[in-house]
């Protein structure tokens, strides 16, 4: 699980823990703001 701000590891597709909201990340971007506390979970990788 990972926490807004954090560097994105692997390009994919994140749902947030608190709202559900499906946001796409990029690697070695930061993870964006979202719910306070929330964490995001990886849904589907892309390359």
């Amino acid at each position: 699980m990972y926490k807004s701000g954090m560097i994105v590891q692997q390009s994919g597709i994140y749902k947030c823990s608190k709202c559900k909201n499906e946001v796409t990340c990029v690697k070695g971007e930061r993870f964006p703001p979202c719910c306070k506390e929330a964490t995001f979970i990886l849904v589907r990788a892309t390359k």
